[in-house]
């Protein structure tokens, strides 16, 4: 017999494509929109709060989104001494990346370029995350990520920390995945630079797999091309959950020019998530990470 409560509940699942792994939350939509670019939807969870989708898969939620946001930045920027850091956000149009790096006032520059600009906004209004766009260090550019990137090789500007804050690789975020995109980001750091990707993980019973592999082209995977082409030689990694991620589990890759050890901080910050005990745990990778991921 059908419980009533089954029959009350509005249950959405996950676009995951090839994982044939989905989450199902019951929650409510509070707004849906056909960009120029992509499906936006913000959804309303009893438990989770406010929840941003893109093209059906999650990107951020208010329970959780400081989890991702917190680990992706405070680790590579204060694993190494800096002064007058430059930090460039590749994607990150919900400004959870922004708020966390402007915590930071060794920051002197950021430049962030978003290709779809009812991302900032929605999530301006929706999901209250506040990066200040108005912050005097801060520059958004609205635009192509791939086009930003190839003009900043060309001009020879380069940061000290690049962070790659994409959805995967379907519509618009589909034109970063190639060999093309990271010769230029890889052009575009400091000697002492570092870029930071990142991306969802599942073991599977023959070998683990990134999600950008399972979503897109198999050639689609940003720490595979890094791994193989070596455009630059120090490819290194760290570990952390995200609760409403696919599978939870999530990487964190560093690329850099250096193969400087990231896994000590060397200055005392507290967040949410983040603390300086969780910072150096990080680095403490599974074998199955090692065997299956070459790290």
């Amino acid at each position: 017999m059908t419980k009533i409560s089954e029959i009350s509940r509005t249950w959405w699942h996950e676009e995951t494509e090839g994982v044939a792994f989905t989450h199902a939350l019951d929650m409510k939509k509070l707004h849906e929109e056909q960009s120029p670019y992509q499906k936006i939807e913000i959804f309303d969870h009893e438990t989770f709060g406010r929840i941003l989708t893109l093209d059906g898969l999650v990107q951020a939620s208010e329970s959780d989104e400081f989890m991702y946001h917190e680990m992706a930045v405070h680790v590579p920027l204060l694993g190494r001494v800096r002064e007058n850091a430059s930090v460039l956000i590749v994607g990150g149009g919900d400004g959870g990346i922004l708020r966390e790096v402007l915590l930071h006032d060794f920051v002197s520059r950021v430049v962030m370029v978003e290709i779809d600009e009812r991302v900032v906004e929605l999530s301006k209004e929706y999901l209250g995350i506040h990066g200040n766009y108005d912050d005097p260090r801060v520059e958004l550019i609205i635009g192509d990520a791939a086009d930003y990137m190839k003009k900043a090789r060309a001009s020879g500007d380069k940061f000290d920390l690049i962070i790659l804050d994409l959805s995967e690789p379907v519509g618009p975020s589909a034109t970063v995945f190639t060999e093309e995109f990271c010769q230029n980001f890889s052009a575009c750091i400091t000697d002492t630079g570092v870029v930071l990707d990142s991306d969802s993980i599942f073991v599977g019973k023959e070998r683990a797999y990134f999600l950008q592999e399972l979503c897109g082209d198999k050639d689609q995977n940003l720490v595979s091309i890094m791994q193989n082409k070596h455009l630059l030689p120090h490819v290194s990694g760290y570990r952390s959950i995200v609760q409403l991620y696919p599978a939870a589990e999530f990487g964190f890759f560093l690329y850099s020019r250096d193969g400087y050890d990231y896994s000590n901080p060397v200055k005392a910050h507290v967040g949410r998530h983040y603390n300086e005990a969780l910072h150096k745990a990080s680095f403490a990778l599974p074998t199955w990470w090692k065997t299956n991921l070459g790290f």
